[in-house]
């Protein structure tokens, strides 16, 4: 690890996979085991190696520290990402941004197409959370609540649904109602047509 912080070669973090993937996967299962993870442990395995390459820089092996405790932490990190993710909206226009490693040898025009697309992704993620905010303020207090305690306190429905004082199965409800009305509020800001419905209509001069 070392080695590829300092050189950035293809050759070092290739080495570096093969001799470290192995034990890492392995943890990965036990880290996935029996704790209701939906998670393919191959993919977070992928994803770890990728944050390892992106952000190799930050690892120090003086005072002690190891790569594996790095690398682990790095893979429990992205577990807790994909809890995360699997608990939020899914819209359905939204395509998944799959992270790969830089390649370093693509030039000046590759670097150029890469920043743009990095700059594009940004505006994007800008312009649907304007659009998440703006649904979010037409919730009652009660939705945002629960939104609040579910997505981002990470409880459960029982927990949540004994703060706000209603049953689990209304609490089921209440966050169904919330995000259909969130998705509802986006896709027509963003002018999206929900299968089987009619295209929204364009703003017209005036209105």
């Amino acid at each position: 690890m070392t080695l590829f912080r300092d050189t950035r070669t293809e050759e070092a973090f290739e080495a570096l996979y093969v001799r470290a993937s192995k034990s890492l996967l392995a943890w990965i299962g036990h880290l996935l085991d029996g704790r209701g993870q939906t998670s393919d442990p191959l993919e977070v395995l992928q994803d770890t190696f990728v944050n390892i390459y992106r952000y190799a820089a930050g690892f120090r092996d003086e005072g002690g520290n190891t790569f594996r405790a790095w690398a682990r932490t790095i893979a429990a990190n992205v577990v807790r990402r994909n809890r995360r993710r699997a608990r939020s909206i899914s819209l359905q226009a939204m395509t998944a941004e799959v992270g790969e490693p830089a390649d370093e040898r693509g030039g000046p025009e590759h670097a150029a197409i890469v920043t743009e697309q990095r700059a594009e992704l940004r505006r994007a993620w800008t312009i649907l959370l304007l659009h998440y905010a703006a649904a979010w303020e037409k919730l009652g207090p009660r939705d945002r609540a629960a939104l609040e305690l579910i997505e981002v306190q990470g409880l459960s429905y029982a927990e949540a649904g004994r703060r706000l004082k209603v049953g689990r199965s209304n609490m089921k409800m209440i966050m169904f109602r919330s995000r259909k009305r969130i998705r509802a509020h986006i896709l027509r800001a963003m002018l999206i047509t929900e299968p089987g419905q009619d295209p929204p209509a364009l703003p017209t001069a005036g209105r």
